[in-house]
């Protein structure tokens, strides 16, 4: 039988073992426990941070009623302070976003009527976008080849049919990629889809995305805002713009809206074309984040004014299709008490 002292040290290695094992059970149960109370903060966190968002919605819904109701114009600087935005700040929460308006922009919906044709005009203006953005930005290396393959792409990646046309691509020439996937066949929900239509590469994407727009087809065609457009959005609208004369036209547009634009722009403007132009908005973009300790929500909201009231149409948490200032004009500082001081934004 064993001696007295092999049983002691069996108890004291039984002793040790019962400890060491309930040590490794402890940390363990501390560490599921803090897990979970991480993750419990991190849900209520990102619940905290929708609900900003949707704040931020009903502060720019306020704003846009404020700013259109009874104008019959949008013009470029009331657009240039709504893209500043504003910033709440409170302890370590933060809410900041602007909005934009998107008929400065062309509608990539635009190319394709409802019926599923191409729009022949809208087609040509479009041509005439890629070229302006080509001879602004050489380096892209975006040739009248380069062009045309956009061009027909683009068409082909909206129409419904599985046929592609003459420097077009469909489903064939997708599921060929090292990365197959297949053309929507269907209007653009985001500009970023442009990024995945035949010859657009990640620099060509960069350059003309600022321009686009993917907004919902209403019966009609959107009409670009001249008082908002940009440079080449305005070049687009006929062969015969230059740029120096868009520069000139935005230049102007910020002194003084443009209620006709044949009072500036006659002999320039490709007459068929002016059913397309106007010179107000009714889809703007939202784009913001909420910042709350170490988590930040992204949110895009797209915005709708039909004249009487502005409603959200779209919403989607991740990147927006415009950048929002490195700082905002005005910042908002609030306390646990409700009270608000607001303060210039380069403070």
């Amino acid at each position: 039988m064993p001696g007295p002292a092999r049983q002691r040290g069996i108890a004291v290695l039984t002793a040790m073992l019962v400890v060491a094992v309930a040590t490794v059970l402890a940390v363990a149960m501390a560490w599921n426990t803090n897990l979970d109370m991480r993750r419990t903060a991190g849900l209520m966190a990102w619940d905290q941070a929708r609900e900003y968002g949707y704040f931020a919605e009903i502060l720019a819904i306020q704003s846009l009623e404020d700013q259109l109701q009874g104008e019959a114009v949008y013009d470029r600087s009331t657009d240039q302070a709504a893209r500043a935005g504003l910033s709440i700040v409170q302890d370590e929460r933060m809410l900041a976003g602007g909005y934009a308006d998107l008929q400065g922009r062309f509608n990539l919906n635009n190319l394709v009527t409802r019926e599923g044709r191409p729009d022949e005009l809208v087609v040509g203006q479009f041509r005439r976008l890629l070229r302006a953005v080509a001879s602004i930005d050489p380096a892209l290396g975006m040739g009248p080849a380069e062009v045309e393959v956009i061009v027909a792409s683009t068409v082909d990646w909206i129409d419904p049919d599985s046929s592609a046309d003459f420097n077009g691509a469909e489903d064939d020439f997708y599921t060929s990629e090292p990365e197959p996937y297949r053309a929507a066949n269907g209007w653009f929900t985001s500009v970023s889809e442009f990024r995945a239509v035949r010859g657009v590469t990640a620099e060509i994407f960069a350059a003309l995305s600022p321009h686009l727009a993917a907004l919902p087809v209403a019966g009609q065609h959107t009409l670009v805002n001249f008082n908002t457009a940009s440079i080449p959005v305005l070049m687009s609208l006929g062969e015969d713009v230059s740029f120096e004369n868009a520069e000139r036209w935005v230049e102007e547009s910020l002194d003084k809206p443009v209620e006709d634009v044949l009072l500036v722009a006659e002999g320039l403007i490709d007459p068929a074309m002016l059913p397309y132009v106007g010179y107000a908005s009714n889809y703007f973009e939202l784009a913001g984040f909420v910042s709350i300790g170490t988590h930040r929500l992204d949110l895009y909201s797209l915005l709708e004014w039909d004249g009487q009231s502005a409603r959200v149409r779209l919403r989607r948490f991740g990147v927006a299709e415009f950048a929002l200032p490195a700082q905002p004009s005005l910042v908002v500082d609030a306390d646990e008490s409700g009270s608000m001081s607001v303060r210039p934004g380069n403070e």
